[in-house]
């Protein structure tokens, strides 16, 4: 077998291949005899036909799938002796030969995930996370939302007004006036809060006012980037039942309140909110900052990408996106595929980028760090930290976490934070 291997771009490999006569014929005479041994025939026992009776009727067949069998041993072979990994599906063209007398030719086309030459720059970045400063007001809201949770709802025999909370029922809905009879069932499942976060303005205001047991027909337009792509940009009406008003009621500050929750006094537990927010706020500054000095590393390097690649990761981002928001299973328009395509690219290169770095810089996950994790998922979860450790072990959990760790570790050495290994 003589293989030609030419690389035309960084991530495709072109794979000439050439095979002898003599293995083409003998591929095809084991097949011709693998067929002979199990073909029944009137007047003949199995496997007694005879061969040029064998070769009349399956000749043809038999080295048809003989030359695609050796087609695919001979591209597997030339793989394992160039040392490509292909990533795509192989593309076979331009086939000649193979008949009798005559050597097989034909050429293979692949993907390959092109290596990194070299990333530069990423010593030498200025980028550091910047915290916002935890303020008093910033606790005095968590802290109110926190005892929020312990407010109580009770039914209240009046018209509702602004902050009230309504339970409430779709008796019809329409979209761009046809009716959608599988979107009766899709109505909130708590109240809705009148003039909260996320309630559309057309809620707000053909419910305000309303008692237990009125109805009402208010219409809607979606926005275009509204989630559900199914609705955007369209115009929804909704027949309503208000099923009951509720007025919250918040709960009695005292020192019976504390201990029921756990807490001693209110300045406590305000301080523990604030060591909270101050953690998530390190948090969100710190994965600004990695997200800063990626793109950073983007911009000043070349990486390649094999298209592949990206086709597939942005179909699996786009399936998963349907999947979490339980949307119709539709295929994205040109705009949304640009959007994910382009997401795909960005988290590929992301990937290229910690590896070489990690590899360069002796970066890694210690032992010690992974346990550090476990430990924090045992007392997170209640169980015994050996026995979670070996079932992480167990279904190859552990090799996650322990790369998990090492794009952290990484993507802090690029911010100025932590050291190597």
């Amino acid at each position: 077998m003589k293989t030609t291997v030419s690389e035309p771009e960084v991530w495709k490999r072109v794979v000439e291949i050439e095979i002898p006569e003599s293995e083409v014929e003998a591929a095809a005479a084991a097949k011709l005899a693998e067929i002979r041994r199990d073909a029944r025939m009137p007047g003949f026992r199995q496997g007694k036909v005879p061969l040029a009776v064998v070769r009349q009727r399956y000749g043809k067949a038999a080295r048809a799938e003989a030359m695609e069998e050796v087609m695919q041993g001979a591209f597997k072979s030339a793989c394992e002796e160039h040392r490509i990994v292909p990533v795509s599906e192989a593309k076979l063209t331009d086939v000649k030969g193979g008949e009798a007398g005559e050597a097989l030719r034909f050429t293979i086309e692949t993907e390959v995930d092109p290596p990194v030459a070299e990333i530069t720059g990423y010593d030498k970045l200025k980028i550091k996370a910047k915290p916002v400063k935890v303020t008093d007001s910033m606790v005095e809201e968590a802290f109110n939302e926190y005892i929020d949770r312990y407010a109580k709802f009770e039914d209240v025999e009046r018209p509702a007004k602004k902050g009230d909370y309504l339970r409430i029922r779709y008796k019809s809905v329409s979209i761009d006036d046809v009716d959608r009879p599988d979107l009766k069932d899709h109505c909130p499942e708590y109240p809705i809060e009148l003039g909260g976060d996320g309630v559309f303005k057309e809620f707000d205001k053909g419910l305000t006012g309303k008692s237990a047991g009125d109805e009402a027909e208010i219409g809607v337009k979606f926005p275009k980037d509204y989630a559900d792509t199914g609705v955007a940009g369209k115009a929804g009406e909704f027949s309503i039942e208000v099923l009951s008003v509720q007025e919250k009621r918040p709960p009695e500050l005292n020192d019976e309140f504390f201990q029921k929750i756990g807490g001693s006094t209110a300045d406590a537990m305000k301080g523990e909110i604030r060591k909270s927010i101050e953690a998530r706020v390190l948090r969100e500054a710190k994965t600004a900052a990695h997200d800063e000095a990626i793109q950073a590393l983007i911009k000043d390097n070349v990486i390649e990408l094999a298209p592949s690649n990206i086709n597939s990761l942005a179909r699996h981002v786009w399936d998963d996106h349907v999947k979490r928001r339980n949307l119709p299973k539709a295929e994205p328009s040109e705009e949304q595929w640009e959007t994910f395509h382009s997401l795909a690219v960005m988290m590929l290169k992301r990937i290229k980028i910690v590896d070489y770095v990690a590899d360069k810089e002796n970066i890694k996950a210690t032992q010690e760090d992974v346990d550090k994790e476990i430990m924090q998922m045992a007392q997170l979860y209640g169980q015994d930290f050996d026995t979670l450790k070996q079932m992480l072990r167990k279904d190859g959990t552990t090799n996650r976490i322990r790369m998990d760790i090492r794009e952290r570790k990484t993507l802090d050495f690029l911010i100025g934070e932590g050291g190597t290994e």
